[in-house]
């Protein structure tokens, strides 16, 4: 935990670059991996995979903008989250569950790979820098619970539509001042991404379900 009551969050030039770097391999995978659900979901699945109509899933998700969270924890940046709005509306198209469903497929296809490729042979569907990034940057993530019992590692369940059950990657706990308020809760670090590519961080405090936007002051 930080001590004292802060304003902002202290970010070095290598986690920017980072950051910069990581948070558009990992829109490239998710908007990769949706839309093989397009293509390949019937329509009733296609609204709770998706969260959102057939014709909105159809669309291109890079020309959009998404909003990425990610925490950094003892084995460095982790992506654990996203929401996608649309360009000219701002209408929240996609967060929540549907994003962590999307990330139970992703891992679940990666495990698969990396656990069959090399007995069935053929062009996978993530290539290799894919897969790099997936096993770097984002969080197990299981429609059962028995990975995590079997490991013994600590998990958290998220109920979307169906229970999942996540690797539990720990924010760091502050306490931080805003509005003249002292607020504690957990450091998260927030990533837009236009269609020109990486927009800049938002960090903010997460305490009883709500976000407290801060200054990113750059060291």
């Amino acid at each position: 935990m930080e001590r004292g009551c802060i304003s902002h969050f202290h970010y070095g030039q290598e986690d920017i670059a980072e950051l910069a770097n990581a948070s558009l391999k990992v829109r490239h995978i998710v908007e990769k991996t949706r839309q093989m659900l397009v293509q390949h979901a019937d329509e009733q699945r296609l609204t709770v995979l998706k969260g959102t109509s057939p014709d909105q899933s159809g669309r291109s998700g890079e020309g959009e903008l998404m909003f990425q969270k990610w925490v950094k924890g003892p084995r460095g940046w982790k992506f654990i989250d996203y929401e996608r709005y649309g360009v000219q509306t701002g209408d929240r198209l996609e967060s929540g569950r549907t994003g962590r469903l999307l990330q139970m497929f992703i891992w679940s296809h990666f495990e698969n790979i990396l656990m069959l490729h090399p007995f069935i042979g053929g062009e996978p569907f993530y290539d290799g820098e894919e897969l790099e990034v997936i096993g770097k940057y984002f969080v197990p993530t299981y429609s059962s619970a028995i990975p995590f019992l079997q490991s013994g590692k600590a998990f958290k369940t998220i109920q979307a539509g169906i229970p999942l059950y996540q690797e539990l990657i720990p924010a760091p706990v502050v306490i931080a001042g805003a509005k003249g308020e002292e607020h504690a809760g957990n450091w998260v670090t927030g990533v837009n991404l236009n269609a020109a590519g990486y927009a800049g961080i938002m960090p903010y405090l997460k305490t009883n379900g709500r976000r407290e936007f801060m200054e990113a002051r750059m060291i």
